[in-house]
């Protein structure tokens, strides 16, 4: 299985880029921590929750920056003020 993951990683580092495959890897272990809640019943705690929020709010920034930046330039206040 891992030499399919080595391959797996190395297409997708000839499509993209390493802060890509970095973030992707985030979002195993999330999936990972998820999977081993719903399946096992694992106990997750508090801080566990707010690194999963941490990390899916980071990935959503990574991948809609457009979308941060107009929120950003909308609450920027006037310069005449």
């Amino acid at each position: 299985i891992s030499v399919l993951y080595n391959l797996a990683t190395f297409c997708v580092l000839s499509l993209t880029s390493a802060l890509t495959v970095h973030v992707l890897g985030n979002v195993t272990v999330v999936g990972n921590l998820l999977l081993s809640r719903l399946l096992f019943g694992s106990h997750l705690s508090g801080l566990s929750y707010l690194g999963i929020g941490l990390t899916l709010a980071g990935m959503f920034m990574y991948h809609q920056p457009d979308l941060i930046a107009a929120r950003w330039r909308c609450q920027e206040p006037s310069k005449g003020d």
